[in-house]
């Protein structure tokens, strides 16, 4: 039996994808709508995982696109699994989401009116 063992660029992938949603708390006001967040984060989840497919294959090798775009789904999903899973319930969600770009609004919060 040959043991499985996970590639640097799968790791690099998997922890692309667990701290993504900080990263958008980070650059987005807690007031946007969840559906524009869901969209930052599948974006940067996409240029991220193509980033790693692309340091991932030896010169001159095409990229492989069917693989690329199964990382980009694999790792959107994972992402807000953690986002839903760790980040928010202990509270990281809303920590990043008031840091950067603070409109003074917290999903997790109450409001300050």
């Amino acid at each position: 039996m040959t043991p499985f063992v996970p590639t640097t660029a799968a790791l690099l992938g998997l922890l692309l994808s667990f701290v993504l949603p900080l990263l958008v708390g980070l650059v987005t006001k807690a007031s946007w709508p969840s559906s524009l967040k869901a969209v930052l984060l599948l974006a940067l989840q996409a240029a991220g995982q193509f980033l790693v497919a692309v340091t991932a294959v030896p010169d001159g090798s095409p990229v492989d696109w069917k693989g690329w775009l199964y990382a980009v789904l694999l790792g959107f999903m994972m992402s807000v699994a953690s986002h839903f899973g760790l980040w928010k319930p202990t509270g990281l969600t809303a920590t990043a989401q008031s840091t950067l770009v603070n409109d003074g609004m917290s999903d997790d919060l109450p409001s300050r009116r």
